[in-house]
C-alpha cells in the first residue's frame, strides 16, 4: 500500500477502464503526479474485469455512435500505441431483428451510422445466415452487420493504460478507497482517505456503480444505480472459430460471442431490482441458456464452464453523464454508461483529459450534461443490452 500524497493536480476516484484511461491521456498531456484511488487491490477489479468485452459502434445515438467510433479507432491502434499484444479483435456485431418496428428503426440507425462513416450493413436473414450458417433465423426479419465492431480483453486493456500511465507520472494506490470530499463552499477542495485527506483543485467521479454515492459527498443528485448482468461461458466447442462476431438477438436480449474456445452467454434479468449484488445466480442460468439454445441450436451440446454477475451503472435514458455539474465546481463526472463504458472508455478518456486541460473537450458533450434530466432534455440510448 502506498502513502497518499498531500496534495494532487487531478485525483480519479476508480481505477476501471475508465479512470485508468482518463489517467493514461492527463498523462500524455501533460498533467504529472496524477492520483488515481481504488479500494480494490488492482485495477478493473470491478465492472470493468466482469464485463463481456463486446465494442460497438451500433447505437440509437449519434453522439454514443460517435464517442464509440473514436474509441474504435483507438482502440485499432492500441497495441502499437501502449505496446502490448493485440487486444481488439474485429469479428463484428450482428444485431438479429424479429419485430417490424425495431427492424425498421434499426435500418434508419444503419443510415445514420453510415452517414457517420460507420460501415454498418443492413442484411436479410440469408444475409446473416451467410455469416454464420449455425444460427436460427427462424422469425428474423432483418439484421445489422458492423465488421468493425468486435470484441477486446478488458484487463489487458486496463493494465495496459494504467502501465502506460504510471510512465507517464501518475500514482495508483490500490486499497485505498475515497471515504469523502471536503467541501470550500462550492468547490471540492480535497478527498478523504482513511489516510489523509489530498488537497486538489479537480477530483475525477470514475466510481463505476458508485458513483451516486461519491457525488453525493459534493451534495450532487446523480441518478446512476447498479444492475447486476449475469455472463456464462460454455467448454470448447467444435463450432466456434476465431470470426465468430458477437450476435445480438434483440428479440429476446440474449448475446453471445466466443470465449477461449467456447461461447459467452449473456442476457439482462429485466425483474430484478437495482442492488450491488455481484453473487452469481444459478437459478437465472436456465433463462440465458434456453432463449440462447433457441437461436443457436448447436448450444444443445455445450457443458457450462463457469459464470459471473457484475453491475451497469445506469442512467435513466441510458447514457453516459460527463462533464462538472452547473452547481459544483472541481468535480468532473465520468459515469453512467450504462453498459458501454469499456467500449468509450479511449474516447470518454481523451475527451475528460481535453476538458481538465484546456477547459473544454473536442467533442460537443451537451447532451450528456448531468442537468438533462431536470431540464427534461432527454434523448433516450435505445440500444442496450
Amino acid at each position: 500500500m502506498s502513502s497518499v500524497p498531500q496534495t494532487a493536480p487531478v485525483v480519479i476516484i476508480g481505477a476501471g477502464c475508465i479512470g485508468a484511461a482518463i489517467a493514461y491521456h492527463l498523462g500524455k498531456r501533460g498533467v504529472r503526479d496524477v492520483v488515481v484511488l481504488e479500494k480494490e487491490l488492482f485495477s478493473g477489479a470491478g465492472s470493468t474485469g466482469k464485463c463481456a468485452g463486446g465494442i460497438r459502434q451500433q447505437f440509437s445515438t449519434p453522439l454514443n455512435c460517435t464517442i464509440s467510433q473514436r474509441s474504435v479507432h483507438a482502440y485499432e491502434r492500441f497495441a502499437e500505441e501502449m505496446q502490448t499484444d493485440p487486444v481488439f479483435f474485429q469479428v463484428g456485431y450482428l444485431f438479429l431483428l424479429s419485430d417490424p418496428a425495431m427492424w425498421e428503426r434499426f435500418q434508419r440507425q444503419a443510415d445514420m451510422q453510415r452517414s457517420l462513416g460507420i460501415p454498418t450493413q443492413t442484411l436479410t436473414p440469408e444475409g446473416a445466415s451467410a455469416i454464420v450458417p449455425e444460427v436460427d433465423m427462424a422469425g428474423v426479419l432483418g439484421a445489422t452487420f458492423c465488421p468493425t465492431d468486435g470484441l477486446g480483453n478488458p484487463h489487458e486493456i486496463t493494465q495496459a493504460y494504467e502501465a502506460r500511465a504510471r510512465a507517464l507520472g501518475a500514482r495508483f494506490l490500490f486499497g485505498v478507497p475515497a471515504t469523502g470530499l471536503v467541501m470550500d463552499g462550492t468547490r471540492v477542495a480535497a478527498v478523504r482517505t482513511a489516510q489523509g485527506d489530498i488537497a486538489t483543485p479537480m477530483v475525477v467521479n470514475a466510481a463505476g456503480p458508485y458513483a451516486a454515492e461519491v457525488a453525493k459527498w459534493a451534495g450532487v443528485d446523480l441518478p446512476v444505480l447498479p444492475y447486476r448482468r449475469h455472463c456464462f461461458t460454455t467448454k470448447p466447442m467444435a463450432f466456434v472459430h476465431e470470426k465468430l462476431p458477437m450476435i445480438v438477438d434483440m428479440k429476446t436480449g440474449v448475446y453471445m460471442h466466443r470465449e477461449s474456445g467456447g461461447m459467452l452467454l449473456g442476457l439482462a434479468d429485466k425483474d430484478e431490482p437495482p442492488g450491488f449484488d455481484i453473487s452469481t445466480n444459478w437459478d437465472f442460468l436456465e433463462k440465458v441458456v434456453e432463449p440462447a439454445m433457441e437461436r443457436l441450436p448447436a448450444l444443445a451440446e455445450a457443458e457450462i464452464g463457469h459464470g459471473w454477475a457484475g453491475l451497469y451503472e445506469t442512467t435513466p435514458d441510458h447514457n453516459a453523464v460527463l462533464g462538472v455539474p452547473k452547481r459544483v465546481q472541481g468535480l468532473m463526472l465520468a459515469n453512467g454508461f450504462s453498459g458501454h463504458g469499456f467500449m468509450q472508455a479511449p474516447a470518454v478518456g481523451e475527451l475528460i483529459s481535453e476538458w481538465i486541460v484546456d477547459g473544454k473537450p473536442s467533442l460537443d458533450l451537451h447532451e450528456m450534461r448531468l442537468e438533462r434530466f431536470a431540464e427534461d432534455a432527454v434523448v433516450a440510448e435505445a440500444n442496450v443490452i
